[in-house]
């Protein structure tokens, strides 16, 4: 069926009536981890170690209170064992039983979530269950219209990778910057030698010592990844890629073609195909992390998003764009802004990231990344289109 596809009215009903034949209830896990306040990172690693889940709910009172996850060691230096997690949890959003499974893959791609906790009651605090990423490529697998979709139409590309020789040290940074906990190992010749993920990385460190000093760490990534990649060629359906990441529990799958990665496919792409079938009616943006006194920018920078955006309509259904701004001090007392974006562009999303003095002027630049790489992926799947036929 393919993404261009997807915008032929009957054809997204057809997979839209599919999946929503599946509610929460469906899919959920009544038998999950969990975390006190009051444990300690080193509780919450060896919880996610023995568990396989990323994000582990927080219980307080009965209550659920936020999640701990590995995305929030990536993000945060300094962090040693023996921190509580309640310094550190995120408060992360919600689902009720009844809900549909479009609108939680929206929740998960919005808050790049691999777990979501299931809550009811009146409080809507009660956790009753919790939806993890896999679940829903599981029911993504048993749809056949979905085989319709080639992996080439939805991967990213080019692939962002570490080579075989790097340090640990680069992994974890283009992790960070790319907000990923995954990234491919290829070997001099292109090859692919397996891959590197949070897992890899805190099993190394064996969860327990310091994690401060984990970004400067020199070991190899040879010595750390898997020697093996399960892997898919870049014309194959996007059912079989959802099989493959079924039957062997992983969530990132290189691309390949004549050997080489052309691109990376991933249970979140997965995500973002059954989000792009939510009915809705506008572009959802947020700005976020703006102190009070960036806010007085804010219509400057909508109004230039709302111009590359008309550009981007012409190729795509843009349905959420967000900026997170962050501040830090390069020498002196002014401080440089770090801006990343996320858009999310019919079953895809656009990453991108600017650093810059003026809020303005990072923030205009940042949006023509977006657009720049929109147009480029355009192009690169009618060259793989093409070459299809």
């Amino acid at each position: 069926m393919g993404i261009v596809d997807l915008q032929d009215h009957k054809k997204l009903e057809i997979l839209r009536s599919q999946i929503e034949g599946f509610k929460v209830s469906d899919v959920m896990d009544t038998e999950y981890p969990t975390l006190s306040p009051e444990d300690r990172v080193k509780d919450a690693l060896a919880a996610m170690k023995k568990s396989g889940y990323q994000d582990v709910p927080v219980i307080e009172n009965g209550n659920y209170v936020g999640m701990m996850g590995y995305g929030i060691l990536l993000r945060k230096k300094g962090i040693t064992g023996d921190m509580k997690v309640r310094n550190l949890m995120s408060g992360a959003p919600t689902v009720a039983e009844g809900d549909n499974l479009m609108d939680v893959s929206e929740k998960m791609v919005s808050n790049n979530s691999r777990q979501i906790a299931v809550v009811s009651g009146n409080s809507k605090k009660k956790i009753v269950g919790v939806v993890s990423r896999g679940s829903i490529v599981e029911v993504v697998s048993s749809l056949k219209t979905i085989n319709e979709i080639r992996v080439w139409e939805v991967m990213t590309n080019p692939v962002e990778y570490v080579k075989d020789d790097d340090t640990l040290d680069k992994a974890i940074e283009l992790m960070r910057s790319l907000d990923i906990r995954t990234v491919p190992v290829v070997e001099a010749d292109g090859k692919v030698k397996g891959v590197i993920g949070m897992k890899e990385v805190i099993d190394t460190n064996d969860g327990y010592r310091s994690l401060a000093d984990l970004g400067d760490t020199k070991i190899s990534v040879s010595s750390v990844c898997t020697n093996h990649a399960e892997t898919i060629t870049w014309d194959s359906d996007i059912e079989e890629a959802a099989e493959i990441m079924c039957k062997t529990g992983i969530s990132t799958l290189p691309v390949l073609e004549s050997g080489s990665a052309v691109g990376v496919i991933t249970q979140y792409d997965i995500l973002e195909i059954v989000a792009a079938c939510r009915q809705r009616e506008m572009l959802f943006v947020q700005l976020s992390g703006l102190s009070d006194s960036d806010k007085e920018y804010s219509d400057q920078i909508y109004e230039f998003i709302q111009g590359e955006v008309s550009k981007i309509s012409k190729v795509g259904n843009p349905s959420s764009l967000t900026f997170h701004y962050g501040k830090y001090n390069e020498g002196g007392d002014r401080q440089k802004y770090s801006v990343s974006g996320r858009l999310a562009l019919d079953s895809e999303v656009f990453t991108a990231k600017e650093v810059g003095w003026d809020i303005v002027k990072v923030s205009n630049d940042l949006m023509r990344k977006l657009t720049a790489a929109v147009m480029e992926r355009k192009d690169a799947k009618d060259t793989y289109r093409k070459r299809k036929k």
